[in-house]
C-alpha cells in the first residue's frame, strides 16, 4: 500500500511538473513587452535614459540606431518613435540620413532638393564599395547640388558629419554652404577611393556642391551641444539582413563612430517569404552580425524586433514566418539581447486583418499605413519605457 501511494505521488509530481513546464513555455512564447534575455548593457542603457530624463540640460546624448527593411525605410515607425522619445528625453537631432532622397523611401525629419546626382543601391548592386547604409550618391554631371532641409530648427547650429570618397586628387572636389550661402571651411587630406568623414558645425539648410568626381555616403545630423535622444533609421526597401554583406568591410567603423547606446535590428519580413530559406544559414548570419555589433560597440545594448504580423494571403502567413521569428527569439536568448515581439504587440496571429479593417494596415497584409506604423511605434515606445522603468 505504501509503495502504491509513493507511485501515485511520483506520477502526480511528474504530471504537475510537465504541466507547469508547458504553461511556462506558453507564457514565454506569448510574452509581451521588451524582453531582456540578459543583455550585458541593458541596465546601462536604461540608466542613461533615466539620467537624461532627470536632467535634460546636461550634455548627455543617447543614440538609438535602427537597421531594417521597408518598415524602417518609410520612417513612419522610427519617425513617431523619435518624436515620442525626444518629447520625453530631449531633442538631440535627427541622426543618420541618406545622402539624397531615395525613391520609394521617406524621412519624416528632413527633405532633399538635388540636381545631377545618381543613386546607387546595395539592394540591386553587389560589386561596389558601399558605405554604411548601402547607398552612394554620385554626380551625373557638374555642377551636382544637394540641399538638405530639416523640417524644424532650420536656423540652429547643427553638427554635420559627412561620409564621402574622392575619386581624384582634388582638394576642391567638395563644397559645403550654410543657410546664408556662405562657404563652410573644413580641412581634409584627399585619399583616392577611401571613404572619409568630415565634421563641421553650421546652421541648416545645408548645400553640398560637387565639381568633380566624388561619391557621397550617409550624413549624420545632430544638434550642436544639445542633450537628448537621437533615433537613426538606416534601412532599404526589400532588404534582408544579408544586405550587410554587400557593404564595405570597413562600414563598422562608421557604426563605431555613432557611439550608439542601443542598436535595433528590424529584419525578417522579406526572409519570411523565402520558401527555400536555409534556417541554419539564417541563424548563423544573425549571430555573426550580433557579435560584430558587440565587437564594434562593446557598450551598446542590442534589441531584435520580430517581423510584424504578416500574411501571404487572406488565409495564411508566409511560409517561413514562424521559423524566422522562432530563430530570432532563440538567438536573442543565446546571444543575450533584448527582444520585442512586434506580431504579439499587434495582437498575435492574423492581427493584420483586424488592423486592415481599422485602417492601420495596407491591402497587401504586409505593410502598415501611416497611422498603423504610428500605432506600432506608440506600443513600442510604451513597452521600452516600461522596460527602462523596471531596470
Amino acid at each position: 500500500m505504501i509503495r502504491f501511494l509513493k507511485y501515485i505521488i511520483a506520477v502526480l509530481t511528474v504530471t504537475m511538473t510537465v504541466g507547469c513546464s508547458v504553461a511556462e513555455s506558453k507564457t514565454t512564447t506569448n510574452i509581451s513587452g521588451v524582453v531582456d534575455f540578459g543583455d550585458p548593457n541593458a541596465k546601462q542603457f536604461a540608466n542613461r535614459l533615466k539620467s537624461l530624463a532627470s536632467n535634460k540640460n546636461s550634455d548627455q546624448v543617447v543614440n538609438i540606431t535602427q537597421f531594417g527593411d521597408s518598415h524602417t525605410a518609410a520612417d513612419f515607425f522610427t519617425g513617431e518613435f523619435r518624436t515620442l522619445m525626444q518629447q520625453k528625453y530631449g531633442n538631440a537631432g535627427i541622426g543618420w540620413i541618406t545622402p539624397t532622397a531615395i525613391k520609394g523611401q521617406n524621412h519624416t525629419a528632413v527633405s532633399w532638393k538635388s540636381s545631377n546626382w545618381n543613386i546607387l543601391s546595395s539592394r540591386t548592386l553587389s560589386d561596389l564599395d558601399f558605405p554604411m547604409g548601402g547607398f552612394i550618391a554620385k554626380p551625373s554631371r557638374t555642377p551636382a547640388i544637394i540641399e538638405i532641409v530639416p523640417n524644424a530648427l532650420r536656423n540652429k547650429d547643427w553638427q554635420i558629419k559627412l561620409t564621402f570618397k574622392t575619386l581624384k586628387d582634388s582638394p576642391k572636389s567638395l563644397g559645403l554652404y550654410d543657410n546664408n550661402n556662405r562657404k563652410i571651411n573644413f580641412n581634409y587630406i584627399p585619399k583616392n577611393n577611401v571613404w572619409q568623414t568630415i565634421s563641421v558645425v553650421s546652421q541648416m539648410p545645408l548645400v553640398i556642391k560637387s565639381q568633380s568626381d566624388i561619391e557621397l555616403g550617409g550624413i549624420w545630423l545632430t544638434r550642436y551641444n544639445k542633450s537628448g535622444v537621437i533615433v537613426s533609421a538606416i534601412a532599404t526597401n526589400g532588404a534582408k539582413q544579408t544586405i550587410w554583406q554587400k557593404w564595405s568591410p570597413n562600414w563598422f567603423r562608421e557604426l563605431a563612430s555613432s557611439q550608439s547606446d542601443l542598436v535595433i535590428l528590424e529584419y525578417g519580413t522579406n526572409e519570411s517569404f523565402d520558401e527555400t530559406l536555409d534556417a541554419n544559414v539564417y541563424r548563423k548570419n544573425l549571430v555573426s552580425n550580433i557579435r560584430q555589433i558587440r565587437k564594434t560597440l562593446p557598450k551598446a545594448a542590442i534589441l531584435l524586433i520580430s517581423p510584424p504580423d504578416t500574411m501571404a494571403n487572406e488565409k495564411e502567413a508566409p511560409k517561413s514566418f514562424s521559423r524566422i521569428k522562432n530563430i530570432q527569439r532563440q538567438v536573442a536568448k543565446t546571444e543575450r539581447t533584448l527582444f520585442w515581439d512586434w506580431q504579439q504587440a499587434m495582437g498575435g496571429n492574423f492581427a493584420i486583418k483586424q488592423w486592415k479593417q481599422r485602417g492601420l494596415a495596407r491591402a497587401d497584409l504586409v505593410h502598415q499605413t501611416l497611422q498603423g506604423y504610428k500605432e506600432s511605434a506608440r506600443i513600442f515606445y510604451t513597452d521600452l519605457n516600461e522596460f527602462v522603468r523596471k531596470k
